[in-house]
């Protein structure tokens, strides 16, 4: 696959500056070329989608550094060997953790902070998930923790899909509005990624 370093770098300026569009973009770009290599080093079906909204989470928490990087395929992987890293090692697989981190020999300088905004993140999505109305919170947790489509949430609770639609689109509208209010602004896709997009 040809790397398109001069167009990805433009991307990666324009994310920099909170371009929600090109961090889109970026999004559809990488996760066809993510996932596949985070399920051969997980080698366990089901976290690729968790782990790949955290890889693009720490991205855009951390974009004003974007603008630094010179080989913007590189940093993506690095950050895909990093994540990987820690869910393995949250599973306790410490051995195959360490040799991956070694094989890679990623730099993990930036890490902590990066580590920090993201728990701090997760955190607030957490919060801003129990202040929705119980039936928003049960049908955006099925989408969200279940992996249920629109039509497989509306069918296990008797509701019609595009009711479970609408309330998938305020859940976000209401979540997004909460982080929003703590200082934290995310894309859309971040929030609607399993939910909207692949329903």
């Amino acid at each position: 696959m040809i790397n398109d370093t001069g167009h990805e770098s433009a991307l990666f300026h324009q994310i920099a500056q909170g371009d929600e569009a090109a961090f889109e973009t970026l999004f559809h770009l990488y996760v066809p070329r993510i996932k596949p290599v985070i399920a051969r080093i997980i080698q366990v079906e089901g976290p690729e989608k968790d782990i790949i909204q955290e890889i693009f989470l720490g991205l855009w928490l951390s974009r004003e550094k974007l603008t630094e990087v010179v080989v913007p395929h590189n940093w993506i992987f690095k950050m895909v060997y990093h994540r990987c890293y820690s869910w393995l090692q949250k599973q306790g697989i410490r051995n195959k953790a360490s040799q991956i981190i070694t094989r890679e020999n990623s730099d993990h300088s930036n890490l902590t902070e990066e580590n920090l905004s993201f728990t701090e993140t997760s955190l607030l999505v957490k919060q801003a998930i129990m202040l929705l109305p119980p039936q928003a919170q049960k049908i955006y947790l099925l989408s969200r923790e279940k992996d249920l489509k629109i039509a497989e949430i509306a069918s296990e609770l008797q509701l019609s899909p595009q009711t479970v639609k609408n309330s998938l689109v305020r859940s976000l509208k209401s979540i997004r509005e909460y982080l929003t209010q703590h200082g934290i602004i995310l894309p859309l896709i971040l929030l609607a990624w399993g939910t909207l997009y692949f329903s």
